[in-house]
């Protein structure tokens, strides 16, 4: 009979080696394969290649399907009236209301879009159909190093286009539409415990617990749950549905021993175990921690029932499998790599650390001391056994979390999921009673996040680590696999040490090293020399609330284990670039910083970017150029430009200088030749004027911009301006983050363009230009 671990483990391994691949094979090669990998998998020497490669073959199926189902070239921008329904709970932030929707009355439109409403004087509710008048766009991100992979998100989560509704005026709601029984159960549950208790975090998080509705959780509430550990609470994961399943086991047990007549008691409470447990992974929406767990008490009640024994590794294995085989896009989300890794630290700690253990224990303390010992070694095993996982998918690691699980799983598993789902099962004319129970379960929850909110504010437990990959990542499995005792198994310690204490190493000395960043229309340049770090700009704000500081230039410090600023340049108050001036300023320790335009709208105080100020850090020169002291400049004329580097190696930040400021920079002769110059005002006709590009020469002129924005920028003619002068455009929409190190004595080095070299097959190639 075949190992379903050993086919587990092959069909993943051929599906994940897909993903190193910048584009999927011929639309013919995937089918080949998977006929001739069946046709191979009879010969038992040759069944790990052919499972392999049918792992391979699915997933190359499946990725071309959702790439397929991408919005089409000519409906890009175009207005389209549609009706779709709502298909999960929106997430409202600022004047923006997120959600995913279903198209019902256009076939040529992808099955799934991400809109965003802005000001929407009503919200819808999942399930309902709405007709809408949108604008979309196809799936594209930014690209940037240690930021999140949206494109990614996208692919996998199988959303076609993105995009926003236009007008208030052509939007309603569609009276009547039925919405399915699971939505209204959810939509239900939502309200109830809505109405019943007060906003806050406490009700936020039974939301979650009890219906999968996360969206009222806050980042600043995500971050605590993140630097705890604890983040798997949040969400109706294997542990909730092994809770609902095991409470109804033991009552349907109760129940089934008080019927009349002769019947096999334990089966009948398996049977309503199964069906709670079904019932509660709908109300997660099926999420895939839920599935897995939904799954394995599957494969466990079935073999109950047929009075087998299945091993609990090939329980899991045969989970993997089915998930992968019903979703292959499913297996590339953290949920489905965390949730699968946890559950096999778990056997493994239980075989190597912790055995079946003697079958009683003298006393009752002693008994409770066991059972303590037990649930350390666990959290111990998957502090040690997750850690590669939580450091390569989220670059941080959370020594707080053996200790806060601790104390809040008691809790939460034995007294707020019980109580919650027993407030919500207690419904119509026993409310009341279930309405007392929700509050419990709520005040069990603010002991919960009282304990959480405690050690998050102990930051010294919770560590970022920098961008790394290597071996060393792997040996903190050592704890996990072998014995106590055992040679070797102390190098998980060193492990650990030497991951959190990594830092990618700094220019050397005489060089200067630069990092545009792909925050779409706006600007923000990392400067680094040998022991200091200047960024220049911030990127733009959001009307969601958030900004580019937050989702790509604070991950990117990170990754590069850049932990303060020695200054910060806002070149000016625009939007653009000055929206993430408070972010960076409330999330790492900046020393200095300089402002062309007055910051006063921010409530900031800054030093005055004046003319004439120079400095130099580890053996590189900096100038300001403008404004000066008794400048009447304003908005971008107003910006502060900066010249950097090294000998004939500078690089020029011009803010969104226009062309009269760049006539009286050439005419004062404060230009000169420079190796790269960050084209003003993102390649508008106000800037690149003549008298810059002439004065400058650059070999590298770089765009920082949206990718098709609205505004056409960088517009034609100024690009065949650089051009023209000797000058490789880049554009950040087409080229992600670019870096480059200039030296004393060796130049420039290679130029790094991220979208292109780190491009994998889900990711858009598409060129900026129309």
């Amino acid at each position: 009979m075949p190992n379903p671990v050993t086919h587990c483990f092959c069909l993943l391994a051929g599906a994940y080696a897909l993903g190193f691949l910048d584009r999927l094979p011929p639309e013919p090669v995937p089918a080949w394969v998977l006929l001739s990998a069946a046709a191979l998998y009879r010969f038992p020497v040759l069944r790990g290649v052919a499972v392999f490669a049918i792992g391979a073959a699915i997933m190359a199926l499946a990725a071309s399907a959702a790439l397929e189902d991408r919005l089409s070239e000519d409906l890009v921008g175009q207005e389209i009236l549609l009706i779709a329904r709502v298909e999960d709970f929106p997430v409202r932030r600022g004047e923006s209301t997120s959600f995913l929707v279903r198209p019902v009355n256009r076939v040529d439109l992808p099955a799934t879009i991400r809109l965003s409403w802005y000001g929407a004087l009503e919200v819808p509710n999942i399930g309902e159909c709405w007709h809408l008048r949108v604008r979309l766009r196809r799936p594209r991100g930014s690209v940037n190093p240690g930021g999140f992979d949206f494109e990614g998100w996208l692919f996998r989560e199988r959303i076609g286009a993105t995009g926003y509704v236009v007008a208030q005026r052509h939007n309603y709601r569609i009276l009547g539409s039925p919405v399915g029984v699971v939505d209204r159960l959810r939509q239900h549950i939502v309200d109830r415990l809505g109405d019943l208790l007060p906003a806050g975090e406490a009700t936020a998080a039974l939301q979650a617990v009890a219906a999968g509705a996360r969206q009222d959780i806050q980042r600043a509430q995500w971050e605590q749950y993140a630097a705890t550990g604890t983040s798997h609470l949040m969400a109706i994961s294997g542990l909730h549905i092994g809770l609902a399943a095991g409470c109804a086991f033991f009552l349907g047990w109760a129940a089934a021993a008080l019927l009349p007549g002769r019947h096999n008691i334990r089966d009948i409470a398996v049977v309503g175990a199964m069906l709670v447990a079904a019932t509660y992974a709908a109300l997660s929406g099926f999420a895939v921690p839920a599935r897995r767990a939904l799954l394995m008490a599957v494969f466990t009640s079935a073999a109950l029932l047929r009075r087998r024994r299945l091993e609990p590794a090939a329980i899991m294995a045969n989970s993997a499998i089915v998930i992968f085989l019903a979703n292959p896009l499913a297996i590339l989300s953290p949920g489905f790599q965390l949730s699968f890794a946890a559950v096999a630290v778990l056997l493994v700690v239980r075989e190597t650390r912790i055995g079946d253990g003697p079958a009683t224990a003298a006393t009752g303390f002693g008994r409770l001391r066991a059972g303590v010992r037990r649930l350390w070694a666990l959290q111990l095993g998957l502090l040690a056994g997750l850690f590669p996982l939580t450091v390569l998918l989220f670059n941080r690691f959370s020594l707080a979390a053996p200790i806060v699980n601790m104390l809040v799983l008691p809790v939460f598993n034995l007294v707020t999921v019980p109580l919650a789902l027993a407030g919500l099962a207690l419904d119509g004319i026993l409310a009341p009673l279930g309405d007392q129970l929700l509050w419990a379960a709520m005040r069990s929850i603010r002991v919960v996040l009282a304990v959480i909110r405690t050690a998050a504010g102990a930051e010294f437990l919770s560590y970022r680590s920098a961008a790394i990959a290597t071996p060393v990542m792997l040996l903190p499995l050592l704890y996990v696999v072998l014995p106590p005792g055992w040679p070797g198994r102390r190098l998980a310690i060193v492990a650990v040490i030497c991951a959190l204490s990594y830092r990618p190493p700094p220019p050397p000395p005489d060089c200067l090293r630069f990092d545009a960043l792909d925050v779409g229309q706006g600007l923000a340049v990392v400067l680094r020399t040998h022991a200091h770090t200047l960024l220049f700009d911030t990127g733009p704000a959001f009307r969601s609330g958030s900004d580019a500081a937050d989702s790509v230039i604070l991950p990117f410090l990170r990754s590069a284990g850049i932990d303060r600023l020695d200054l910060l340049v806002v070149s000016h108050a625009d939007l653009d670039h000055a929206g993430g001036v408070l972010s960076i300023l409330q999330q790492i320790p900046v020393a200095a910083v300089m402002a062309g335009e007055s910051l006063d709208a921010y409530g900031l105080t800054s030093g005055r970017c004046s003319a004439g100020l120079h400095w130099a850090w580890d053996g590189v020169r900096f100038r300001v150029l403008h404004p000066g002291a008794a400048s009447r400049w304003s908005g971008n004329n107003d910006s502060c430009v900066i010249d950097a580097g090294i000998d004939a190696y500078r690089v020029l930040l011009p803010g969104d200088i226009e062309s009269p400021v760049e006539k009286l920079l050439a005419h004062r002769g404060a230009l000169q030749p420079m190796h790269a110059v960050f084209v003003p005002h993102h390649g508008s006709r106000t800037s690149s004027g003549e008298a810059l590009v002439r004065a400058t020469r650059p070999a590298l002129a770089i765009v920082s911009a949206g990718f098709r924005n609205r505004w056409g920028l960088p517009r034609e003619d100024v690009v065949r301006r650089w051009q023209q002068a000797g000058a490789r455009v880049l554009n950040t929409a087409d080229s992600g983050a670019i870096s480059q190190q200039l030296c004393r004595g060796d130049g420039a080095g290679p130029l790094s363009e991220m979208r292109i070299e780190s491009a994998r097959y889900w990711h858009d190639s598409r060129p900026a230009e129309p």
